[in-house]
C-alpha cells in the first residue's frame, strides 16, 4: 500500500493549524530561558515536543520564529498597558515609578529585556538580517510609552521627545541591572533622574 505524501503533509499541517499560538508560547518560553545567540531549531522543536518540520511549516525559519516571539512580547505589553492604566499615576513622576516597578521588578520582564539586548547585539553586527528588529525596537516602544503619557500633563509637542528620553532611561538602567545585578544602585539612580527629568520637560 502506497502513501500519498501530499495527503500526509496536509494532514500534519491541519493538525497544527489551530495550535500555532500554543507553539509560539512554548517557543517563547524556550527562548526566554536559553537566549538567542546560539539558538537552533532542533532543541527548540524538542522543547516544544514537535519536529523541526512542524516548526518550519508554522513559522518559516529561525529568524521568522524570533520575529514572531518579539512581536508577541511587544503586543502583550501594549495590551497590558492599554487595558490597565497605572492606578497610582497621579503625576508624571508617579507614572514613571509605576512603570519602572512593573518592568524592572518582574522576573519575566527581566528575561524579555535580556533577549531584546541579545537581539540588539546581533542586529548591530548584521543589520540587514535583523532589519525587522531595528525598524521596530524603537518605534513600537515609543508608541507604547506615549499611550501612557496621555495620563499626565505633558505638552503634546513634547511627548515624542519625552517618550524617547524615558525609553533611553529604562533601557540603559535595565542593561546595567542585568549586567551587574546591583538593584539598589540602579533604583537610586532611577530616582535621581526622575526627580529632575519632568521638571525640565513638563507642560509649557
Amino acid at each position: 500500500m502506497t502513501t500519498d505524501n501530499a495527503t500526509d503533509v496536509d494532514g500534519r499541517t491541519a493538525r497544527w493549524a489551530g495550535r500555532r499560538l500554543e507553539l509560539l508560547a512554548l517557543a517563547r518560553e524556550y527562548v526566554l530561558d536559553q537566549g538567542v545567540s546560539n539558538l537552533t531549531l532542533r532543541p527548540v522543536a524538542d522543547a516544544m515536543g514537535v519536529t523541526i518540520a512542524t516548526v518550519i511549516r508554522q513559522f518559516g525559519s529561525k529568524d521568522a520564529l524570533l520575529r514572531a516571539i518579539v512581536e508577541d512580547i511587544n503586543t502583550e505589553l501594549a495590551v497590558e498597558l492599554r487595558a490597565g492604566r497605572e492606578p497610582d499615576s497621579r503625576s508624571a513622576e508617579d507614572l514613571l515609578r509605576a512603570l519602572w516597578r512593573r518592568w524592572s521588578h518582574d522576573p519575566r520582564k527581566q528575561r524579555e529585556f535580556a533577549v531584546c539586548f541579545e537581539l540588539y547585539g546581533l542586529a548591530i553586527a548584521n543589520p540587514q538580517r535583523y532589519r525587522w528588529f531595528l525598524d521596530s525596537v524603537v518605534t513600537q516602544w515609543l508608541d507604547i510609552i506615549e499611550v501612557q503619557l496621555d495620563q499626565v500633563s505633558i505638552a503634546q509637542a513634547e511627548k515624542r521627545k519625552v517618550a524617547t528620553l524615558i525609553l533611553a532611561l529604562f533601557r540603559g538602567l535595565h542593561l546595567d541591572l542585568i549586567a551587574t545585578g546591583n538593584r539598589e544602585r540602579v533604583d537610586e539612580t532611577f530616582e535621581l533622574v526622575v526627580a529632575t527629568l519632568l521638571n525640565v520637560v513638563g507642560p509649557r
